[in-house]
């Protein structure tokens, strides 16, 4: 089965082919545009912009994408009139779509899947009416994709099955969640953040320090270099670890944010452009998010006696929240880690092209529509 997968839930357009056989996942062929460099002037994703850039981006992300995948050659594409209702709203996208059907031609789909929520609504739009026309045009089934889900799952590509239950981290920018998985569908929420997420966090606090924009690697970078060449608090850098010690498994990080500003404030001006300063309170703030994260998920692991341990989410890539939770093999004998990779952890196709083996196809795929909001779990703890 071969199933082209669509990404468009943020700020990053993805087009993946992954082939499924006998339970196995692999990629045929990915493409990925981002639109980072974009967004940093507003310091964060502006929803408008980039569903202008998603219209832009689609159709050249998926020719390099099949083009890799050796699914792509000259000729003519079944076409239909019906997507001129379809991308209605999508004018320039209509175009280019119209102009890719009448020369070239895609070999052998067999479903296209695509991500319906939740993320931003008007990027996800894109991508779904964009899969719908693709689904009508290949006459192939469509399967809608939860973006969470996708984010979990990035371990099918080099393995079939895990032990259960599982305690699922889920950290981004717009999400921090604490999952019980009981089957590869039967989710449980057990804990989510009352305010800012993880990610959110990072954005904002990069922001005040004037590091830029993704926050998360920004500060990531500072930290590391704390580490490897200054490795000495100057500036008795406390930050709190808000709610880590709370009976319950949810997450609170816009007081961290606040003391972030609290401290920024509080110090002199040749302070606050010193890279010292800087370096170390990035190290502070990372140590700060990680540490909550890592006490929350290890509470839960012995709370549900977890088998397997899975991280997702752009910022479950910090590679000092992976060291952390890493270590926790060895202090839950015969527990599985997984951890995604920097590539597979970032909003990306090729996971959505995963979960979608793992997935039945929509009965009407004209009907599929995005959904913002939409939650993985059945019901909350």
């Amino acid at each position: 089965m071969i199933i082209l997968a669509i990404e468009t839930s943020c700020d990053d357009t993805g087009v993946a082919v992954v082939e499924k056989e006998k339970g196995r996942v692999k990629v045929l062929g990915s493409a990925l545009s981002s639109q980072t460099e974009i967004h940093k002037k507003w310091g964060g994703v502006y929803p408008t912009e980039a569903k202008r850039e998603h219209q832009k981006n689609l159709i050249p992300v998926m020719k390099k994408a099949l083009k890799k995948a050796s699914l792509l050659e000259k000729g003519i594409t079944s076409n239909s009139k019906e997507i001129g209702k379809i991308l209605s709203r999508e004018s320039f996208l209509l175009k280019e779509t119209e102009n890719f059907l009448k020369k070239n031609k895609i070999k052998k789909i067999d479903a296209v899947a695509v991500t319906t929520g939740p993320g931003l609504e008007p990027c996800l739009w894109v991508g779904v009416n964009f899969a719908k026309a693709l689904s009508l045009c290949l006459d192939v089934p469509l399967i809608p994709i939860n973006h969470i889900k996708a984010h979990l799952f990035f371990f099918l590509f080099e393995k079939e099955k895990i032990k259960f239950p599982a305690v699922a981290l889920v950290a981004s920018g717009g999400h921090t969640e604490l999952v019980l998985a009981n089957s590869f569908s039967s989710f449980e929420l057990i804990g989510k953040t009352r305010d800012d997420a993880a990610g959110e966090c990072f954005d904002k606090a990069a922001r005040i320090l004037g590091l830029g924009y993704p926050g998360g690697p920004a500060i990531a970078r500072q930290a590391e270099l704390w580490k490897s060449e200054i490795q000495n608090p100057k500036f008795e850098i406390n930050l709190p670890r808000p709610m880590m010690y709370s009976k319950n498994y949810d997450f609170s990080f816009s007081g961290l944010k606040t003391a972030v500003l609290y401290d920024f404030l509080s110090r002199n001006e040749r302070t606050k452009k010193s890279k010292k300063y800087k370096a170390e309170m990035a190290k502070e703030i990372e140590e700060a998010i990680t540490d909550v994260l890592v006490f929350k998920l290890k509470k839960a692991v012995k709370e549900y006696r977890a088998k397997t341990i899975i991280l997702g989410g752009g910022v479950t890539a910090n590679k000092t929240l992976q060291k952390k939770v890493k270590k926790m093999e060895k202090e839950f004998p015969g527990i599985e880690v997984l951890l995604p990779s920097i590539r597979l952890a970032t909003d990306n196709a090729e996971i959505v092209g995963a979960a979608a083996a793992l997935e039945k196809p929509a009965k009407d795929s004209q009907k599929i529509e995005a959904n913002a909001n939409i939650k993985i779990y059945d019901k909350m703890r």
